[in-house]
C-alpha cells in the first residue's frame, strides 16, 4: 500500500523561527510549493513561504478586517465569517490538491496560517493526506523586539497582545491534528534533537537522522548568528496585567514540548478565558484612544513622541520608562 502524502503545517508567531524550520524540512525532502516569497534583509535565507498562500491569506484577512497579528479576541470570529462568505475552503482544497499531485509531501508555512488552520486541516483530510503541525515557540519579548527591529507599524502593547491572542488560538486550533512544539533557542543552537524527536512523534519518515547529506545541509543552513534580537521586558515595557498574562502564556507554551497533557491544556483554557478581560483593560487607556483617533501625519513630532512616552510609561508599566529603541 502506498504511504499517504505528508503535509506539515508550520505554525507560530512571526519572528519565531518558522522560516528556519520550514527551510530545514525542505532539506529532508518536503516541498515548499513555488513560487516563493523572496528573501529580504529581515530574513536573508528566505521565508520558505508559497506566494499563493501568502496572497490568499492576505486577501481573506483584508476581507475580514483583521491584521496578521491582530490583538482583538473577536478577530477569530471575523476571520471565520469571512472564510465562510468567501468560500475559502474550496479555494484551499483546489490549490492543495494541485500541489500534492505535483510535489507529494509538502511543508506549508505562513505566519497568517494560524487564522485558517482548521480549513487547511480539513483540506488535507479531504485530499487523503496525513497532516501534522509543528509550532515554533519563542519568548514574547524576543518576538516583539524582533518585530520592532524589522517591521514598522503597531505599538508594543498591540504587539504583545497580538502575540498572546495568536499563540492561545494556535494552541487550541492544533489540538485537532498531531502536533509537536519546538523552542526557537533549541532549533537555532542544537537543532537535531528537537527536530528528530518531533519527526518521530509525527511519523515523518523522510526526516531521518541517517540521511547524512541532509544533516550536513541543515548544519550549513542554520546559523546561530540569526538569533540577532535577545530582547527582555526591560526592552519591551508594557502594562503589568499584560506582562503577567504574557509570562503565564509563555510558561504554558514552554511546557508543551515535554508536557502536552490535560493539565497543560486546562491552563491554556484558563488563559484564553482571561485574555479578553486583560485586552479590554490595556486597550481602553485614554492615551491609546487618543493615539488611534488622530492620524499620525498631522501630529507634530514633539507631541507624537510625548504620546508614545505615555503609552510606554502607563501607570501599570514595568521596566524601563524610555521610548521604544530604534531598530537594531
Amino acid at each position: 500500500m502506498r504511504a499517504p502524502t505528508r503535509i506539515v503545517y508550520v505554525t507560530g508567531s512571526g519572528r519565531s523561527g518558522t522560516s528556519t524550520l520550514a527551510g530545514l524540512l525542505r532539506e529532508f525532502g518536503l516541498r515548499v510549493p513555488g513560487p516563493e516569497v523572496a528573501a529580504d534583509a529581515s530574513n536573508p535565507r528566505g521565508f520558505s513561504e508559497p506566494q499563493w498562500v501568502v496572497d490568499f491569506h492576505n486577501f481573506m484577512l483584508r476581507a475580514a478586517g483583521v491584521q496578521t497579528s491582530d490583538p482583538r479576541p473577536i478577530a477569530w470570529h471575523l476571520v471565520d465569517r469571512a472564510g465562510g462568505e468567501g468560500n475559502a475552503l474550496s479555494q484551499i482544497r483546489a490549490w492543495l490538491d494541485a500541489q500534492i499531485a505535483q510535489h507529494g509531501d509538502l511543508v506549508i508555512k505562513d505566519p497568517r496560517l494560524l487564522w485558517f488552520l482548521e480549513l487547511w486541516q480539513e483540506a488535507a483530510t479531504s485530499a487523503g493526506a496525513k497532516a501534522s503541525c509543528i509550532t515554533m515557540l519563542r519568548p514574547p519579548a524576543e518576538v516583539v523586539g524582533s518585530k520592532a527591529a524589522y517591521y514598522k507599524g503597531r505599538g508594543v502593547v498591540d504587539r504583545v497582545s497580538g502575540w498572546i491572542n495568536l499563540m492561545l488560538g494556535t494552541e487550541l486550533a492544533t489540538r485537532a491534528t498531531p502536533r509537536a512544539f519546538i523552542r526557537y533557542g533549541d532549533l537555532i543552537h542544537d537543532w537535531d534533537e528537537p527536530v528528530f524527536r518531533a519527526a518521530a512523534a509525527l511519523d515523518l519518515p523522510m526526516v531521518d537522522p541517517g540521511n547524512t547529506d541532509a544533516v550536513h545541509r541543515v548544519d550549513a543552513f542554520i546559523d546561530p548568528n540569526l538569533h540577532r534580537v535577545g530582547a527582555t521586558w526591560n526592552d519591551v515595557p508594557v502594562p503589568a496585567p499584560l506582562r503577567a498574562l504574557a509570562d503565564d502564556t509563555w510558561a504554558a507554551l514552554d511546557a508543551l514540548p515535554g508536557y502536552d497533557d490535560a493539565g497543560t491544556r486546562a491552563e491554556f483554557d484558563r488563559l484564553r478565558a482571561l485574555y479578553p478581560y486583560v485586552h479590554r483593560k490595556v486597550a481602553s487607556s485614554p492615551a491609546r484612544r487618543i493615539a488611534r483617533m488622530v492620524p499620525a501625519e498631522v501630529v507634530p513630532p514633539t507631541v507624537r513622541q510625548s504620546v508614545a512616552g505615555m503609552l510606554w510609561r502607563s501607570p501599570d508599566a514595568t521596566g524601563s520608562s524610555t521610548p521604544e529603541h530604534p531598530a537594531r
